[in-house]
């Protein structure tokens, strides 16, 4: 067979073809998402083809190209991550995710369903209620299916709270913090700043005082541009790059923080947490295994590790990039808004209540 892509210029049609096990007479790769994914390279191929068997389109997705993000990607796993996801995960999902019609480990290479007509959300504008109620629904479904599973002690490949990348942010913050506050510092409250300079030398502890909290399957990355809306209602979830093994509610305060506008969010976050719990019992999660109470408090706690963590990853950004520095923007600036207007830092112990 051809060797695998590298890039998206070695997709061609002879690849395509072989690859799929279908005839094809011409295709048409046209890069998408750009400045959205920071560890891949993505393209819609078009395909031309007589042959009843292929499809009309696919999505090809590629490790990135970037230098910085091949090491950082190394690091977490990312490829092996989503590689193993689409091998023995995906088909236990429960939600929507796209087929991998080709999923190569070396050199990583993944060719997936296309899922248009479904339509991807725009983190950048943020979520519309509905977006945020079905996105909610969805994540506690498949939180529901795997709340506690046997199974995922079994899974090697797969990281959990204990894994040396989480407790490697405390030395790539010690890099990047600097140019995060040369971009950032006039523009943030001052007091977050502070306390996440404080918080990132106690986030083993912080860690360590939640190994016995109960775990589930985590997307990692659960934002509007991994979400696929369609008009029947459901919600397909893709790149599952950072899958792990987590309380629930890591996804949860990213989504609700990051993908909400502000307002939106000043408005509906503690809905949208009580909703999740709810869609949990309905879904067989015991009443008394989470609560709304404690998965409160889990968002609260979450948003200053997040706020952290954005200080740590400055350097993946590209700043050449439009559409990846406004998305990376957004992050930060919705992030620090909820963590000082919930007062978080009181949570903490680092300053008196009001």
């Amino acid at each position: 067979m051809t060797a695998s892509p590298r890039s998206l210029d070695d997709v061609t049609a002879i690849w395509i073809a072989e690859a799929l096990g279908i005839g094809v007479d011409s295709i048409d790769v046209r890069p998408i998402a750009v400045g959205e994914g920071f560890m891949g390279q993505l393209a819609r191929v078009r395909i031309d083809s007589t042959d009843p068997a292929a499809p009309t389109s696919v999505i090809v997705k590629l490790p990135t190209a970037d230098p910085g993000g091949q090491v950082m990607g190394q690091m977490m796993r990312v490829w092996e991550r989503e590689h193993h996801f689409y091998r023995q995960l995906a088909p236990l999902m429960g939600v929507r995710v796209p087929a991998a019609l080709v999923n190569i480990a070396e050199p990583p290479c993944l060719v997936l369903e296309d899922l248009s007509p479904a339509v991807a959300g725009d983190h950048v504008a943020g979520a519309t209620l509905d977006q945020a109620e079905r996105a909610v629904d969805t994540m506690a479904r498949f939180h529901a299916a795997w709340f506690q599973q046997p199974l995922l002690d079994e899974l090697s490949w797969m990281p959990g709270l204990d894994d040396p990348q989480i407790l490697a942010i405390g030395p790539m913050f010690e890099i990047g913090w600097p140019m995060f506050l040369e971009r950032y510092a006039d523009t943030l409250p001052e007091r977050c700043l502070r306390w996440c300079e404080r918080f990132v030398t106690e986030i083993p502890e912080w860690i360590a005082g939640h190994q016995d909290d109960p775990i589930t399957l985590v997307h990692g990355d659960y934002r509007l541009d991994n979400l696929f809306f369609a008009e029947d209602g459901s919600v397909a979830v893709i790149d599952w790059q950072l899958a792990m093994r987590a309380p629930g509610q890591t996804d949860l305060v990213y989504f609700c923080a990051n993908n909400l506008t502000v307002e939106m969010r000043r408005e509906h976050d503690l809905a949208l947490v009580e909703r999740y719990v709810a869609e949990l019992h309905r879904n067989g999660v015991p009443s008394e295994a989470v609560t709304a109470d404690a998965v409160w408090r889990g968002y609260r706690e979450g948003l200053l590790f997040y706020a952290v963590s954005f200080g740590a990853s400055l350097l993946s950004i590209d700043p050449a990039n439009e559409r990846g520095s406004a998305l990376f923007d957004a992050l930060v600036r919705r992030t620090f808004s909820a963590l000082d207007e919930l007062d978080v830092g009181v949570d903490f112990g680092y300053e008196p209540a009001p």
